[in-house]
């Protein structure tokens, strides 16, 4: 959820955004489809997300400028508090125009009436082109938000290549050799490892991720969610080997010990220090500022993929939407806020979006260009034993999700794996009424 841009990057996007939506252009068409037209009186709309960098500062400058009579007003809600303040908006009608939203509310809140219709929409038409996120993204056969960006089915572990050639070491393929590199970078008094875990999404969105569902996706027919919520598997049958994997890194000293007071931002700059060696993060990571101004006497860049479970000779991640773009059912505003909505989605200015924060898609018709470090990364999804599930027919709950950072913040600084299942279990059936499920 709390992806980075580099700064200095804001400038080239918001031309390449308003150049993209001249006249002749395809990015006016969306816009058009919808905008209000003529001489209207001034229109103002709320726009929130959680993007605390500027991120989406480009495409609302460049919307306003070609739609000259909407004014956005952008609300940037704390990242850790975000769907819990949004809740607390939503459900005391005071919910912004236009909104991001995480993935894991979007089939709550249309179920509940808060979001408005996109199905006709002129942007819609890309998702209608994408079978299987379509389908992810349809409640009672409507559409009510578009995918941005999906989480990477998988995301990288950064490294530090400097590092690495140091002491004759190449990227793991597997978790022994991940072990054995992590190891010999300990024994050279190198940190192996390092979290920016006072966020506890950094611990629980990264590796831990990784582990979990490529781990659970085949013991559960391929639908974690759906099989906890009915009642098939329970938290310790699924979350057991991941949190056995971190803890196992914990226990052998891989992580380092800073990690968990260290905020994400600061463990950007401690990995860009050169102080650990590897880092688990998102593919936004190469975009941001202690990484473009690293010493390179010291640091350059390097990504592999994490070394997750094969399971029957496959290899399993599941992709979902990560920034959900819906406009608020109760908007004052809906010709405008459905004109933002489509000029946001448009292709020529999404693909802008994403590739000026190096964000992930899965979907095809948008021609995301990566960056270098990343492109052996990326390639591995292509590869035939990798298999990627799109979306699931349930979700958890933001409380229970709160339970598993909990969780992996304790075993960081000490408790067991033993003790946190057996609180997980206890957990989740106080929310497991709670989730939604899309049959």
């Amino acid at each position: 959820m709390r992806k980075k841009m580099a700064g200095w990057m804001s400038l080239a996007v918001a031309t390449a955004l308003v150049s993209g939506c001249g006249a002749e252009g395809n990015g006016n068409k969306a816009a058009e489809s919808s905008a209000p037209a003529g001489e209207e009186q001034q229109v103002t709309l709320k726009y929130a997300s959680w993007m605390s960098k500027g991120e989406d500062k480009p495409t609302i400058a460049a919307f306003m400028e070609q739609n000259p009579n909407i004014k956005v007003v952008e609300e940037v809600i704390d990242g850790n508090q975000y769907s819990q303040l949004l809740q607390t908006r939503i459900l005391s009608d005071d919910a912004p125009d236009v909104f991001l939203l995480p993935f894991d509310q979007y089939t709550k809140y249309a179920n509940e009436g808060h979001l408005l219709d996109l199905t006709d929409e002129p942007g819609m038409a890309i998702l209608a082109d994408n079978p299987s996120v379509d389908e992810a993204f349809k409640v009672d056969g409507k559409r009510y938000g578009f995918m941005i960006n999906s989480g990477a089915p998988v995301n990288p572990i950064y490294y530090n290549k400097k590092i690495f050639e140091k002491y004759g070491l190449t990227p793991p393929t597997n978790a022994e050799e991940f072990l054995a590199v992590s190891e010999t970078l300990k024994q050279n008094g190198v940190e192996p490892l390092v979290f920016g875990a006072k966020d506890a999404w950094t611990l629980s969105g990264t590796l831990y991720s990784a582990m979990f569902r490529s781990y659970a996706l085949p013991k559960t027919n391929k639908d974690i969610y759906y099989a906890l919520a009915k009642g098939e598997v329970k938290p310790s049958d699924v979350i057991d080997y991941p949190l056995q994997f971190i803890g196992d890194l914990v226990a052998k000293g891989y992580i380092s010990e800073a990690s968990s007071t260290l905020t994400y931002d600061q463990s950007v700059q401690y990995f860009a220090d050169g102080k650990a060696a590897m880092f688990p993060q998102g593919t936004w990571v190469p975009t941001l500022d202690p990484i473009v101004g690293a010493d390179p006497a010291g640091f350059e860049l390097g990504a592999f993929f994490p070394p997750i479970p094969v399971v029957d000779g496959k290899k399993y991640a599941l992709s979902s939407g990560d920034r959900i773009l819906v406009i608020s059912s109760k908007t004052k505003n809906p010709e405008a806020a459905k004109a933002l909505f489509n000029f946001f989605v448009q292709p020529d200015n999404l693909k802008t979006y994403l590739e000026s924060q190096s964000l992930f898609t899965v979907m095809k018709g948008i021609d995301v260009q990566t960056v270098p470090v990343l492109q052996e990364y990326v390639n591995s999804f292509s590869s035939s034993d990798f298999e990627v599930v799109i979306g699931s027919k349930s979700a958890l709950t933001p409380a229970f999700n709160k339970e598993v950072d909990l969780a992996l913040q304790n075993i960081l600084v000490g408790s067991t794996v033993e003790t946190e299942l057996k609180r997980l279990n206890e957990e989740f059936e106080k929310t497991k009424s709670q989730m939604v499920i899309k049959e």
